[in-house]
């Protein structure tokens, strides 16, 4: 708790060896051969971005030996305005919107040609083993793509649905003058069954599917993630009835 509170005060900078020019990054990961590591973070307020500066990014273990494999890059989304230039922040969220970022930290490994190899976010395993884990996935990288990302992404699309279709309910029975708390609870009742329904889908034909043992790891972290889904939808159902 004391760590937590010590990290969530102040902002944290941009770490040793990071850059925060996209395009200059890129072009150096071609020149020299290496992959990028884009950094998500919210320097001000995110928990865990600073958590994980905290803990890997400044440490001198980390920082001496990044750059050996990576073209490190800072993507900052501060609530702060005045800690980025208008034109970085506006560059920052069109890559947010590219790439799909969701969640902070994100840390995306790419190509020079800025195609996602992998992807992973805090960990709180140290800057050695942390620096491991990244090199890890760029050999994962392909598998990765192949089979666990289209159920990533089934799954992510699957949630968008849901809340489009929660703000479609929700709207128009507050226009037919409805509470609108009452409104979101009718809307829950309607939709969280089908929702797990549909996910529970998607979790059998991800565990049918034969994947290599060198990203055994990954697909139990989906699976962990599925099946959370499903029962916070299956309890949500239950104490609506």
């Amino acid at each position: 708790m004391i760590v937590a509170a010590a990290l969530s005060a102040g902002v944290f900078a941009m770490p040793e060896g990071f850059t925060d020019d996209w395009d200059a990054a890129l072009k150096k990961a071609e020149s020299e051969k290496k992959n990028v590591l884009a950094l998500f973070t919210g320097s001000d307020w995110c928990i865990w971005c600073k958590r994980l500066e905290g803990e890997i990014l400044s440490k001198k273990e980390f920082s001496d030996n990044v750059g050996k494999t990576f073209v490190p890059v800072f993507l900052d989304f501060p609530s702060d305005k005045s800690l980025v230039s208008e034109a970085t922040a506006k560059r920052n969220k069109e890559l947010a919107k590219k790439y799909e970022v969701r969640g902070y930290p994100s840390v995306l490994i790419l190509d020079a040609k800025g195609e996602v190899l992998a992807e992973t976010g805090y960990d709180k395993c140290g800057p050695v083993k942390y620096l491991e884990k990244l090199n890890g996935l760029v050999q994962k990288g392909p598998l990765l793509k192949k089979h666990i990302k289209p159920y990533e992404e089934k799954f992510m699309k699957l949630g968008r649905k849901f809340d489009s279709d929660m703000r479609a309910a929700i709207k128009e029975a507050t226009d037919k003058g409805v509470d609108k708390k009452q409104a979101e609870k009718d809307a829950l009742k309607k939709l969280a069954g089908a929702l797990s329904a549909e996910i529970s889908k998607l979790k059998k034909e991800f565990e049918a599917e034969k994947m290599p043992d060198a990203i055994a790891d990954e697909k139990a972290e989906l699976l962990v993630h599925l099946n959370g889904a499903i029962k916070s939808l299956d309890r949500l159902t239950k104490d609506e009835k």
